[in-house]
């Protein structure tokens, strides 16, 4: 929620698998252009060598413009 009360809804447009070695930062965390949300988490086999997941999914999500209203 907003600080004036007002919520605002975002759609899933993509959901990518990349492995950890090759992971595009700037485009997952790029800071320009539209609003929109990147959910990054672990995905993959786990490496118990490493102690982690191979790759990262990150769900890409763009805001809804018509779609935000007064709480």
């Amino acid at each position: 929620m907003r600080d004036d009360r007002s919520t605002v809804t975002f759609t899933i447009r993509a959901l990518r698998q990349y492995e950890k070695d090759v992971f595009p930062d700037s485009q997952v965390y790029a800071t320009s252009g539209p609003p929109s949300l990147h959910l990054i988490t672990c995905s993959g086999a786990y490496d118990r060598s490493r102690g982690e997941y191979r790759d990262n999914l990150v769900v890409y999500a763009s805001l809804d413009k018509g779609r935000s209203r007064k709480g």
